[in-house]
């Protein structure tokens, strides 16, 4: 199965407050084109802003993709996200020594391609969601001790700061991004885009190579009844994640290649439904089924990765080849469609001369359903003697270019095959 995908993704902060400020003889503006965004420094207005702690952007990202061959059937959707996010520097507002309160919301608008046309699980694209309109962060950080210490209170997700990989964040797919054995086995696929959720995370970084962030999240992004607003911020059970980071990142004009590698464990307290048996001991695809899945209490699942640098341009702190490789698994097969995940990739930065800023890459993921989901299966051929596949796994490889039009528009183009 084989999809053509083309995507833009114009960076257009547009917007700012404008509470009543003394603005400063306003810096030479750059031209349209090199700019750091659309609407430029408004006359030095935005660079006032941001100097008594005040930022306020808009993002937006639209998408054209196709089903070309496989899948429901082909087609082409358009789907997009627009994402409005505040930010108060408090150290700068009210003197506050190293605190920031952040605010934001997403605006969803078109259709999935995996949800109209694929019915894959390792879903196309990274911002596809149901349509809506929803709150995201809205936390407080607090940085202490000289930044030894860094703590965050509010609502905000654990794909900003967890199982992320800098060198996979140029694909499209969004396996690349939140794992996609994370998507699939946690409840309301976990707290990652587009539901943010109730929590708290804690970073300690005792030297600048080593830290160790922890956090608790509410279990349930959704809640009981659905929290498609994110504005019920449900407490419905516990999400906890741990994870240690060592970096080895050489500055610019130091010698070497330098990569980061993290370790991690997530635990989860609510129940989980069982794949294959029901509550009475009986499959589930047996005509004899109480038809209610067996329950099972708590879930838990490791996880490793790896971003470096293979070879770096001279003079440059991030140019050349870098690749990246994250394993995962969640051991219980009774409760988990996906036990065994592996995702690798590589990446160039400088693809030609004058493009400094481009990025071409292609990356592998590989996702294991469980075996309990195959004895569903063949039990399900064995009584209604119909037959049907037997799932095993799920494969994505997609090939992709990051282009950088401008310093505020960036567009992609992938290719990418499902299996």
């Amino acid at each position: 199965m084989r999809r053509l995908l083309l995507s833009t993704l114009p960076l257009l902060p547009l917007l700012g407050l404008t509470p009543s400020l003394h603005a400063e003889e306003p810096a030479q503006e750059k031209s349209f084109w090199t700019q750091d965004t659309l609407s430029g420094d408004w006359g030095g207005l935005r660079t006032t802003l941001e100097e008594h702690g005040i930022s306020f952007d808009i993002n937006e990202t639209d998408e054209v993709l196709g089903n070309v061959s496989g899948g429901l059937r082909r087609g082409a959707v358009f789907d997009g996200k627009t994402q409005v996010q505040m930010t108060l520097d408090l150290q700068k507002l009210v003197q506050w020594p190293g605190a920031k309160i952040v605010a934001g919301f997403y605006q969803i608008h078109g259709r999935g391609l995996s949800a109209d046309n694929i019915g894959n699980l390792l879903t196309v694209s990274n911002i596809e969601a149901p349509g809506s309109t929803r709150l995201g962060d809205l936390y407080i950080e607090q940085s202490l001790l000289d930044d030894l210490i860094n703590v965050r209170i509010g609502q905000f997700a654990a794909d900003e700061e967890f199982l992320s990989s800098d060198v996979a964040g140029i694909f499209i797919n969004s396996t690349f991004g939140w794992p996609g054995i994370y998507g699939i086995d946690l409840p309301g696929g976990g707290p990652a885009y587009p539901f943010s959720t109730p929590g708290v995370r804690v970073r300690v970084a005792p030297t600048p190579a080593f830290s160790v962030q922890g956090a608790v999240f509410n279990g349930n992004p959704l809640g009981t009844n659905g929290d498609w607003g994110g504005t019920e911020f449900p407490l419905d059970g516990v999400f906890a994640i741990l994870e240690a980071t060592y970096t080895t990142m050489p500055g610019k004009d130091e010698p070497g290649l330098g990569g980061n590698f993290k370790v991690g464990a997530w635990y989860n307290s609510l129940h989980f439904d069982d794949l294959h048996m029901d509550d009475t001991g009986l499959s589930l695809a047996n005509p004899a089924s109480s038809g209610v899945p067996a329950s099972h209490a708590r879930n838990f699942g490791l996880y490793a990765s790896v971003d470096h640098q293979l070879w770096r341009t001279p003079g440059t702190a991030d140019g050349g080849l870098a690749g990246f490789l994250r394993v995962a698994t969640a051991p219980q097969q009774d409760r988990n469609p996906v036990y065994v995940y592996v995702d690798a990739g590589l990446t160039w930065k400088g693809t030609f001369a004058g493009r400094d800023d481009d990025v071409a890459g292609i990356a592998i993921a590989w996702a294991n359903l469980s075996h309990s989901l195959r004895s569903l299966d063949r039990d399900t051929i064995a009584f209604t003697g119909v037959s049907q596949p037997i799932r095993s796994s799920e494969m994505v490889l997609e090939l992709t270019y990051q282009a950088a039009v401008t310093p505020w528009l960036v567009s992609w183009c992938s290719r990418t095959s499902s299996t």
